[in-house]
């Protein structure tokens, strides 16, 4: 999307600026986004890694221990703390899927306070897996349905524009389509046609 693009569809220079500017947040915030997804995966690459590591140096050592009961009970006891950190991990990976999640959904549902709107949410109905996010599209719906307050509501569509040409009352234009009824392409061809139409 760029300048020109939006002049050509007729807007005009403060429209083209808002739309812009609308354009640039959103970029902004998908950016962060990105960034942030790609932080926690070069983490997890990280700490998969390193449990990895850890795993093969307590099988090594143990193998070396032989028969020494109070090494064997340190690297069980070892093992034990390893297989804890890797629950923990996932634990903490599914925590921060499901949040960001969220955090997605309530920027989608235009949510003026997502701090105050998470509060309202139930969040042990809310689940993350593979085919997507499960018990969060309701809870949000019925929150728009009953505290509406809360998110930006859509703005009403204006009705469409009737342009009437000189002994042309019923808004089409020459004998053809009302301009409401006419496609972007269509009102870009008239115009170009005749542009006093439109003026």
């Amino acid at each position: 999307m760029n300048r020109d693009t939006l002049q050509k569809f007729g807007l005009s220079d403060e429209q083209v600026n808002q739309v812009m500017a609308e354009h640039g947040k959103d970029l902004e915030k998908s950016k962060g986004v990105e960034s942030e997804l790609e932080q926690l995966k070069q983490q997890n690459t990280d700490l998969t890694s390193q449990i990895a590591e850890r795993d093969k140096q307590l099988k090594d050592l143990s193998g070396k221990a032989g028969d020494n009961e109070e090494l064997q009970t340190q690297i069980k006891a070892l093992q034990d703390q390893n297989k804890q950190a890797k629950t923990d991990y996932e634990t903490n990976i599914a925590t921060l899927k499901r949040d960001g999640a969220i955090e997605l959904a309530l920027r989608e549902a235009k949510a003026k306070n997502p701090k105050a709107v998470k509060a309202l949410l139930n969040d042990g109905t809310i689940t993350v897996d593979d085919s997507g996010v499960h018990g969060l599209k309701e809870q949000l719906e019925q929150l728009q349905e009953s505290d509406s307050y809360l998110f930006d509501a859509e703005p009403e569509p204006k009705p469409g524009v009737k342009v009437t040409g000189s002994g042309n009352p019923s808004g089409g234009i020459d004998g053809n389509k009302n301009v409401s009824d006419m496609s972007l392409e269509e009102m870009t061809a008239a115009y170009q046609k005749n542009p006093a139409l439109f003026g």
